[in-house]
């Protein structure tokens, strides 16, 4: 008996550190994860600056390019921002649910909106030249793939987070409830032995 209250203390104490880690890996996972998606919306400012004039198939491609670069790293800036206050001003993580909710769905909005005119400049001009620079239907390759790519990964991810944020939800109200009718479990128990 003496053995097994000992392991206990070192029990709660294994799981108590094992949230503070979960919690630290999530973090440096979206720090990095940030900064390689600003590296890249830095890669596509760049590439729509350098290219402006270099696709007369459709000259929207190189603006869409710097637009979403733009978009994504005001967006990164803005998120980090405001979810900062949504953290101050609310201490638990169930108050944080709506306010991060609406601060996610935002910004996916604005990123998502901008994706539109871009698969319009992007596949309007499908099969590009790219060799011929005096052609009409010329596109810089590397513009031309960045902006069809960025399009076609910008509307999976939205599909994804859309997903993901339904089944997040459902999981977390799940939760709650378990949650409050555990507590009322408790306090329905602590009534009957008094």
């Amino acid at each position: 008996r003496d053995h097994a209250a000992e392991d206990q203390p070192e029990a709660v104490v294994s799981t108590q550190s094992t949230g503070a880690t979960s919690e630290n890996n999530l973090l440096i996972g979206t720090a990095i994860s940030l900064i390689c998606v600003n590296m890249l919306a830095l890669a596509m400012i760049i590439l729509g600056a350098g290219n402006l004039s270099q696709c007369p198939i459709a000259p929207g491609i190189e603006i869409y390019l710097l637009g979403s670069g733009v978009t994504v790293i005001m967006s990164t800036i803005f998120g980090v921002v405001f979810q900062r206050k949504i953290n101050k001003k609310f201490e638990h993580r169930a108050e944080r649910r709506l306010p991060n909710a609406i601060l996610n769905v935002v910004t996916l909005l604005i990123n998502l909106a901008w994706s539109f005119p871009g698969g319009y400049w992007v596949f309007g001009s499908m099969v590009p030249e790219f060799e011929d620079r005096s052609s009409v239907r010329y596109c810089h390759r590397d513009s031309y793939f960045l902006s069809m790519w960025t399009c076609v990964i910008t509307w999976g991810v939205a599909l994804f987070l859309a997903y993901f944020w339904v089944k997040l939800d459902r999981a977390i109200a799940r939760n709650e409830i378990k949650t409050h009718s555990q507590e009322e479990d408790s306090r329905y128990s602590s009534d009957v032995d008094t």
